[in-house]
Parts: C-alpha cells; structure tokens; sequence
C-alpha cells in the first residue's frame, strides 16, 4: 500500500511540473514575442494551465499534509488533576483491554468515577490490568480485586518513570497508548496509535510484558 501511495504522488508531482513548465513557457512567450502588447486571446488556454497549477499545488499541500498528519500522535494539555483524571476515565472507556502501567495508584483515591469505571468494565468482562512497583493499598485493592482486576506488583526498588495506558493491547493494529510526563498546570499526555506510534507501542508492549515476569505471574 505505501508503494502504491508513493506513486500516486510521484505522478501527480509529474503532472504538476510539466503544467508549470507549459505555463511559464506560454508566459516567457508572452513576454519576449513582439512588442509585448500581444493581446491575451492569443494564448486562450493559458488562463486554464495556470489555474490547474495553482490547483495542483494546493492539492499537493493538502496531500502532503494528509499524509503526514496521519503520522503525528494527539497531544492533549491538561492544567487541572481534575482535568487529567475525565481523560483517563474517558480513554479507559474506550478499550476492550486496558493495561495501566505506574508508579503509584494514588489517583485511584481521589477519583471515584475512574474506580467505578474500572469496577464496572471488569465486572462485564474487559480485561484490565495494573502494574505497579509497590503493594496497592487494600482499601484500593479489595473491590478491584472483586471485580476481576490483575494486578501485577513488580517491587522494583528504584520505580521506573513510564507513566502509561494502554487500551486494546490484545487488538493487534488497534492499540492507542496514553504517556504522560509533566505535572500540573503543565502536565501533558501524547496519544500514539498504529500509525502515529507502531514502534513505541511495541515497546510499551514489552515493558508489560517483563514487568510480569518481574512480577512472578509468568
């Protein structure tokens, strides 16, 4: 497909310089034939070629910027916790699987509708998981565990700083990773899919996966 995609611009990118170059041939033609007071109507095509080139150079920008758009993760900014806390809720309810990978679980407690959101996906059957350094307290724990949440305590002694989620991990092609960093009012997320992060994705696959055998679960 990326060949075939290829040559449809390389073509069109050929149309486009042979019009220009006939335009401004017809253009160095008018300037340099006779006096140069040769009326317009001489040429009647030129107004058409030289309105195909500025169409055709439009259309190569808004190709090229299609195309490369396509390639470029979602970056959301969020300058409140409170903020922070409806995206995760909001990108966990998109998955069929979610695997959250982070240092602390903190941010459970101080959002009840992200728990009850994660209660109620593991009660109907989406596979979640959380990995995490150190023990999760059991007020967090208990009713997650209930609920059919895996978790995953590495008991790393110096955490690592990946801040993650991943949604559809078990969909190859359609996984979305969530990576924060920074903290508030400037705490920033980038959004990767297959497109934009197939790469990056795979690696936060395997941090998931060694976090496990760390784990002792595999």
């Amino acid at each position: 497909m990326q060949s075939v995609i290829k040559y449809v611009i390389y073509v069109f990118l050929g149309i486009f310089i042979l019009t220009a170059i006939v335009s401004l041939g017809a253009l160095v033609w008018l300037w340099f034939s006779g006096t140069g007071e040769a009326p317009i109507a001489d040429l009647p095509y030129l107004k058409w070629l030289l309105g195909t080139v500025i169409v055709e150079v439009v259309g190569v920008v808004v190709l090229i910027a299609k195309k490369g758009l396509k390639y470029l993760p979602e970056v959301e900014l969020n300058k409140t916790e409170a903020e922070t806390l409806e995206f995760m809720k909001r990108f966990i309810d998109s998955g069929s699987s979610v695997t959250i990978v982070s240092n602390r679980i903190a941010w459970l407690r101080k959002s009840e509708p992200i728990k009850s959101a994660i209660t109620e996906m593991a009660k109907n059957g989406t596979s979640l998981e959380i990995i995490t350094p150190n023990e999760v307290a059991s007020d967090i724990r208990d009713a997650l565990d209930d609920a059919g949440v895996k978790f995953y305590v590495t008991g790393d002694v110096m955490p690592p700083e990946a801040r993650f989620t991943l949604v559809n991990g078990h969909r190859s092609g359609a996984e979305k990773l969530a990576i924060a960093r920074g903290g508030h009012p400037d705490h920033e997320i980038t959004i990767f899919d297959n497109s934009s992060g197939p790469q990056i994705i795979a690696m936060a696959k395997d941090i998931i996966r060694k976090s496990k055998v760390l784990s002792g679960a595999a």
